[in-house]
Parts: C-alpha cells; sequence; structure tokens
C-alpha cells in the first residue's frame, strides 16, 4: 500500500514538474524583431521626441 501511493505521489509531481516547465519556456519576440524595435525607437521615436519637447520648450519660452 505504502509503494502505490509513493508511486502515485511520484507520478503526481512529475506531471507539475512537467506543467512548470512549460509554463516556464522562454516566450518573447524574436532577435531580428528586437533589432527592428531597437532602429525604431533610435531613428523615429527618438527624433520626435526631441521635436515635441522643442516645441513645449518654445511654448513655454524656456530655451
Amino acid at each position: 500500500m505504502s509503494e502505490e501511493l509513493n508511486r502515485e505521489i511520484l507520478d503526481e509531481l512529475k506531471g507539475i514538474n512537467q506543467r512548470l516547465d512549460k509554463i516556464s519556456e522562454q516566450r518573447g519576440i524574436s532577435t531580428p524583431l528586437k533589432f527592428f524595435a531597437v532602429i525604431i525607437g533610435l531613428y523615429i521615436v527618438g527624433p520626435l521626441f526631441m521635436v515635441i519637447i522643442g516645441v513645449i520648450s518654445r511654448f513655454l519660452n524656456i530655451g
């Protein structure tokens, strides 16, 4: 009886471990997509942000 119970517990633990492994698998964007996001950030979002800061500072006569 005890051996059977131990086997059952072991099987349950193995199943839980497999589910946890599936959950913790790496998910995310691919490397080329990361490079594309960096390029978009540097060449589009950065200058656009600086233009917005310039317009706001001119409007408020800061600089």
